[in-house]
């Protein structure tokens, strides 16, 4: 919070038209103060007891929200759902045949589809490596990965960018869709977070380094120490 000092009411001097304007303008600057202190007030400064009541308020109105929203969905008559679609598939086919050898195949697909959510990059690379002899192994390598930038939470309406892997679902019409499920991490405005299925594992928000369990592998300053990792696995802490 800004240091707002208001000051006394001024003596008032001079004719009475005079002290009038003394104490409109007294009035004004207190105002302004006033105003300026209000505005730069955090729950973090309240009182206990009235954080309590805001932060139970909050939790109150979230809960009426989704309580309400989910009972109009579930009672509603009628059900209207337009969207607009804008795919786009584009395709990189290689191949090398080698008659001493065998043959290498490698096809890269990246399919985008826009919507009003937000715009979901797949991405998909197949490669193949069969040999010429009946013996011969052959190879075989998948990567089926993503990235959506738009609406990445709606629960708390945090727009953003989400990295994933074989997280394209399709509707009963065939439409693909986004299974947040497996998304892994998610990068918005005010958080860095990295998540196992629906479970977020770690995140990074207010200067904070959020997680549950860590392994450092050679060392860690906090102020004028050092905690280092000793060969063997010993552990020790240096100052300076």
């Amino acid at each position: 919070m800004a240091e707002v000092f208001f000051d006394s009411p001024p003596a008032l001097q001079g004719q009475e038209k005079d002290q009038l304007m003394q104490l409109q303008r007294y009035l004004m600057a207190m105002s302004d103060k006033l105003n300026t202190a209000l505005m730069d007030v955090t729950i973090e400064q309240m009182a206990p007891e009235v954080k309590t009541t805001i932060t139970a308020t909050q939790e109150t109105t979230a809960k009426n929200y989704e309580t309400l929203k989910s009972m109009i969905i579930k009672t509603a008559e009628i059900v209207r759902h337009e969207m607009d679609e804008i795919t786009v598939r584009l395709e990189d086919n290689y191949e090398a045949l080698s008659s001493q050898f065998g043959s290498y195949e490698r096809n890269l697909d990246s399919t985008i589809t826009a919507t009003a959510e937000g715009i979901l990059q797949d991405y998909q690379l197949v490669e193949r490596v069969t040999g010429l002899e009946e013996d011969t192994e052959s190879f075989e390598r998948r990567i089926n990965q993503y990235i959506f930038s738009g609406l990445v939470d709606e629960v708390n309406g945090k727009y953003g960018i989400a990295i994933g892997e074989n997280v394209t679902a399709y509707d009963a019409n065939g439409n693909p869709y986004l299974n947040s499920e497996r998304k892994t991490a998610t990068f918005t405005m005010d958080e860095l977070a990295f998540w196992h299925g629906e479970t977020k594992i770690a995140y990074f928000s207010d200067n904070i380094f959020h997680i549950a369990q860590g392994e450092v592998t050679a060392s860690m300053k906090m102020g004028n120490h050092t905690w280092r990792v000793l060969a063997g696995g010993a552990m020790a802490l240096i100052a300076g």
